[in-house]
């Protein structure tokens, strides 16, 4: 019994050995597929990185990066010269938060949303599906910052405030003064609206150069009181949804909050819920993306037959593979296939400047395809695809991209996003007067198509008696 149990132990160590070996031949997996996300759990609390974890660090993101990134001349980018630049100040940065962030600020040296560092905690947040927030949504509006969504459960509601409040101020600083200087500060990225992302999430998350387990506020109440407060930021599940209902005058209406592949099972139940609608809105405001396959299996339910919408474009112009070439992630042609009981009446998505990557996928293959009608804020401007992080030494996370996308119409929408057909933007006192001016927007959108849809038929009937 003894040496059956030795016997089967030195199997087990020999198969787990020539697992790790293939995973490590280049030909086997050249695209780094099978490696994303497995183990790389952080440093002890309490246990800083060394100087030798940190050089493996940056070798790592800055040799991936070079060897792999879908662009082969990196956007422009003098890559060497950019390492060079970077290395002295990530490997001497006085903690270990600003190393990880000096890491992904040399990433963003690319101008590219989807090439990040995420550091040791932020990497074990995003594995665990948390947050680390005070839950609050803010924009810019007319040179006010004001309150556009709170978090439920978040330390924001908890403190009592609510959509259409305005910020007076941040940390004892003018708010308006506190934007500009983190928007001054922040790395480069895609777009003007994704660097606004990044300010936003400084002001939820806290700002790695000083870590913070709060930050102190002066809000001004939809009445025109203010009060101060100082908000504990605290870990909070993220919540992956896609809910359908039918509005008023028969509108369908289906609201995204991400494309996690989680939500891939909720897509045909939800349409169920939609399919006698008049007219349909998808909301996909605030809806920073996810999967490619989960965006596809939204647009495959309003199409019938098979559309092509464009294609992907990799560095080696051939789809990611696995196993010598014998294995393919995907065909670079991308198209729609239409399920058997597709919803066929006139579509409005909605996007913002928060709609990022799998949302303007979406929103823009519809609108190329003449299947949709887009409204709202222009989008984010950050539609590059990745196959998911890579482990960094130390603990941390790399997302580089890996594809380009060429829309079937020929509109590139990385660092331009997705143009509305029509500009619905968000206002102080619609959002104090608790009104969507977006679902309003959509609704008479959704009527007038409609109309045309009927003038069109009455049109061709008249045409084909007078035949």
């Amino acid at each position: 019994m003894l040496k059956l149990n030795i016997s089967l132990w030195t199997k087990r160590c020999l198969s787990l050995a020539l697992i790790q070996l293939l995973l490590a031949c280049a030909a086997i997996d050249p695209n780094h597929i099978l490696t994303r996300r497995i183990g790389n759990d952080a440093p002890a609390a309490g246990l800083a990185l060394d100087i030798d974890t940190k050089q493996r660090a940056y070798d790592f993101v800055w040799n991936r990066v070079n060897e792999a990134y879908v662009d082969p001349n990196l956007n422009g980018v003098d890559w060497k010269k950019v390492g060079a630049e970077h290395q002295p100040k990530i490997l001497s940065a006085p903690s270990d938060e600003a190393f990880w962030k000096s890491l992904d600020k040399m990433v963003g040296e690319l101008g590219d949303a989807h090439t990040r560092v995420l550091s040791a905690k932020q990497y074990a947040y995003d594995k665990e599906k948390r947050a680390y927030t005070i839950g609050l949504g803010v924009a810019d509006l007319q040179g006010e910052l004001i309150v556009t969504g709170v978090g439920i459960d978040s330390p924001a509601e908890k403190a009592g405030i609510v959509k259409g409040n305005r910020l007076l101020k941040i940390e004892g600083m003018d708010a308006n003064d506190w934007w500009r200087l983190q928007l001054s500060k922040a790395r480069k990225n895609s777009s003007e609206r994704a660097q606004t992302k990044s300010v936003k999430r400084i002001l939820n998350s806290g700002d790695l150069d000083a870590p913070s387990d709060s930050i102190a506020l002066e809000i001004e109440r939809n009445d025109g009181t203010s009060f101060e407060v100082t908000l504990q930021r605290a870990e909070l599940p993220r919540k992956d949804s896609l809910n359908g209902k039918i509005l008023d005058e028969q509108i369908g209406y289906l609201r995204m909050s991400s494309f996690d592949a989680s939500l891939g099972k909720e897509i045909e139940k939800n349409y169920d819920k939609v399919r006698a609608a008049k007219g349909l809105i998808i909301d996909l405001r605030g809806n920073g993306g996810g999967s490619l396959g989960v965006s596809l299996a939204m647009m495959n339910q309003l199409v019938q037959g098979t559309v092509p919408i464009g294609k992907r474009i990799t560095r080696s112009g051939k789809p990611p593979a696995l196993f010598f070439g014998l294995i393919s992630t995907g065909k670079l042609e991308l198209e729609l296939r239409g399920v058997k009981n597709p919803y066929l009446g006139p579509v409005v998505v909605l996007v913002d400047g928060d709609s990022a990557s799998a949302s303007e996928f979406l929103a823009s293959s519809l609108q190329g395809i003449g299947r949709a009608k887009v409204l709202g804020e222009t989008s984010c401007g950050c539609l590059l695809g990745y196959m998911g992080y890579a482990n960094v030494p130390g603990g941390g996370a790399l997302a580089y991209s890996e594809i380009d996308f060429a829309p079937v119409n020929g509109k590139r929408i990385e660092r331009v996003g997705v143009i509305p057909d029509q500009q619905v933007s968000l206002s102080k006192a619609d959002l104090r007067a608790n009104k969507d001016a977006g679902i309003e927007a959509a609704v008479q959108t959704l009527k007038n198509m409609q109309q045309d849809s009927v003038v069109k038929l009455a049109n061709s009937a008249e045409l084909n008696l007078q035949n």
